[in-house]
């Protein structure tokens, strides 16, 4: 796996490339989430939604794959896809793990390994920022959908903060632009725990930056 993280843009698919494992495709916005995170060799980190690997991955980069990390996610053939992807990248530091934190008690396989110095909740959420790419989403989603990804993504992080040690950084990120499922989750979560403190705060807006739209907000443990 190599050291280097570059985003590089290409008029052509790297089909080759890909194949070898020396590049992935993703938008430049899966940044934001991860250098936010900033996670460290060695260190214990959840990855607590993480679909097909994409920031997995980069987390792992980051990492110099050395250390663990546990890979979560509900949907078991995304975590094939996860396997896969790691495998053919060259990380060996993942433990896919299927599970839904709305659902499911903490599995001992994941409880075991805690508490961790960072957790990543790449949260589900309606995509707005992403909408340039998905236009079926302006006909698709509905008033009380945000209002429902607010519950579930405070439920998710509620549900986390348990595993993560003392002085431990949480990092809650959305490919979202609503402040239903950005800041007011911020608020929420400080009004209602008082051992989470906040830390930095990062966006991205499509029509600004140029990629797809991302928010990133960090929580310190403080005891």
């Amino acid at each position: 796996m190599r050291d280097n993280s570059e985003f590089v843009e290409f008029e052509e698919l790297p089909r080759s490339a890909l194949r070898r494992g020396h590049c992935y495709i993703q938008d430049p916005s899966t940044v934001v989430a991860c250098q936010t995170l900033d996670p460290k060799p060695a260190e214990k980190v959840l990855d607590a939604c993480a679909a097909t690997g994409g920031k997995t991955g980069y987390i792992a980069q980051l990492m110099k794959n050395r250390g663990t990390i546990v890979a979560c996610d509900r949907d078991p053939e995304r975590l094939q896809i996860l396997t896969g992807n790691m495998a053919r990248l060259g990380v060996r530091i993942v433990r896919p793990v299927r599970h839904d934190w709305t659902r499911d008690h903490v599995l001992s396989e994941i409880a075991s390994m805690a508490p961790f110095d960072r957790i990543l909740v790449d949260a589900p959420c309606t995509n707005t920022g992403v909408m340039r790419r998905r236009v079926d989403l302006k006909w698709r989603l509905q008033p009380e959908d945000f209002r429902r990804m607010q519950r579930q993504q405070t439920q998710i992080i509620r549900g986390l903060i348990p595993l993560l040690k003392p002085k431990g950084l949480l990092v809650y990120s959305t490919c979202s632009l609503e402040p239903e499922e950005n800041q007011q989750i911020v608020q929420r979560l400080l009004g209602r725990s008082s051992i989470l403190r906040p830390g930095e705060e990062k966006y991205l807006l499509p029509f600004r930056d140029g990629f797809d739209g991302a928010f990133a907000a960090q929580f310190v443990r403080s005891e």
